[in-house]
């Protein structure tokens, strides 16, 4: 039995095919590759800004904080109007949603 240096899979067709296919692949990326746009190069990372910055952040927070104090005066403001005596049907125009479906939210609470 013949001893050889090289191992067993260096000459298998098959490994070659795909070492072949996966260097055409690699230098067709190359040749497609944009070129470094350095001034784009030297701005922050904006993910490193807002990781050190939190700004994101807080106006994610302050935008549902606002978004939670606009649906309690949305839903406070059509409660009140109920009483003051205004129909269904005009508070929904005046929202522009259907009358229906601010009957169906709000008949329990008027």
């Amino acid at each position: 039995m013949e001893s050889s240096s090289e191992p067993w899979w260096k000459e298998d067709p098959t490994i070659r095919a795909f070492k072949e296919q996966a260097c055409a692949d690699f230098q067709k990326a190359i040749e497609e590759a944009k070129p470094i746009d350095h001034e784009r190069a030297n701005e922050p990372d904006p993910v490193t800004v807002e990781f050190y910055s939190g700004r994101l952040r807080r106006g994610l927070v302050a935008a549902r904080d606002r978004l939670a104090k606009a649906r309690a005066n949305y839903d406070d403001t059509v409660i009140q109007a109920r009483a003051a005596g205004m129909s269904w049907g005009e508070i929904a125009t005046l929202l522009g949603v259907a009358r229906q479906q601010l009957h169906r939210r709000y008949r329990d609470r008027s």
